[in-house]
């Protein structure tokens, strides 16, 4: 059951389904790969739905080869175990574990990522900025409370059908909603306390008064811990000027295209609405696989047990 449920989930994760989805195939880079080998690491401070998704395509665009992002996790293109053992081990205790921190952003370093981006990388900012001599770029959106609905309208709503059939039968799915996702809102910061989330009971939403101090809180700690010469606060509508100039790229190889907008929400709900479905629809299709067999097997032996009779009465006659 783990193994069909786990090729459900990664058939709607599907990369190639987002690319399609959100046009992301269409970026590439526009920097030659000699400068790309000169390219600072990069350490996305930006909490999800503040412009990630659009900031790790523009970072292909620059010649970034992998720019991890929490899609990766998703799509299983990288390993869970990591985050699962530091979040497990923060809730748990109830306090941020920095020696484990530490190890976790190093096993993404040792993955070969050029840049990191979005949740859970993003939790992390300070400790990338101690193991590398990196450069941080803190994302934003035009204000908390689009922060706060964007996050309600989507990535909120994503762990709530993993708590379903069929779904907690996969073990993936359960770590990502019973421990990684309330994880992420509880080291944000003004949400929650570490393990206080009471998750399924509890979600994001019901926290929904603290999503934009919390947002304004997180904004105001990055600029306070990270130098300004390392730090830049990026919206997507500053393109990619001021992106290049931070990461010293010359004039002449910055894209001259419009900064990348996917705009995924409504691919997010898309997303949302299928897993959804699938909950609705799975103990009506499994009931029909049982009762299928149970009826075909009855009328084969009715079938078997009228002929019997018949070849009887021939007999008699």
């Amino acid at each position: 059951m783990n193994r069909l449920i786990g090729s459900v989930v990664k058939f709607l994760l599907a990369p190639s389904w987002w690319e399609q989805a959100n046009g992301n195939d269409q970026f590439g880079s526009s920097v030659s790969s000699d400068a790309s080998k000169d390219l600072p690491f990069v350490i996305g401070a930006g909490l999800c739905r503040t412009g990630t998704h659009s900031l790790q395509a523009a970072l292909l665009a620059l010649g970034y080869k992998k720019p991890y992002h929490m899609r990766e996790l998703l799509e299983h293109q990288v390993p869970m175990d990591p985050w699962v053992e530091l979040a497990l081990n923060e809730r748990e205790t109830g306090t941020k574990n920095k020696t484990l921190a530490l190890v976790t952003a190093q096993s993404v370093i040792d993955q070969g990522f050029m840049a990191t981006t979005d949740a859970p990388c993003c939790l992390l900012y300070p400790e990338f900025l101690e193991l590398t001599d990196g450069k941080v770029i803190l994302t934003v959106r035009s204000s908390a409370s689009d922060w706060r609905k964007s996050v309600l309208d989507t990535v909120g709503r994503l762990p709530l059908s993993f708590f379903k059939h069929p779904f907690t039968f996969y073990s993936f799915t359960r770590n990502f909603a019973g421990v990684l996702d309330p994880w992420v809102y509880e080291r944000i910061g003004g949400i929650a306390e570490l393990g206080q989330m009471d998750v399924p009971k509890e979600s994001v939403h019901d926290y929904e008064g603290k999503l934009e101090s919390a947002y304004t809180q997180w904004i105001e700690n990055v600029k306070a811990q990270v130098p300004p010469e390392k730090l830049l606060v990026h919206h997507p509508k500053d393109g990619y000027p001021p992106l290049c100039e931070f990461l010293g790229i010359k004039e002449e190889d910055c894209p001259k295209e419009d900064y990348p907008h996917i705009a995924d929400t409504d691919t997010m709900q898309l997303l949302i609405r299928s897993f959804e479905v699938t909950t609705e629809v799975f103990f009506p299709v499994v009931g029909l696989m049982v009762l299928l067999p149970v009826i075909f097997i009855r009328k084969s032996i009715g079938g078997k047990k009228g002929g019997a009779s018949n070849s009887k009465g021939m007999k008699s006659d």
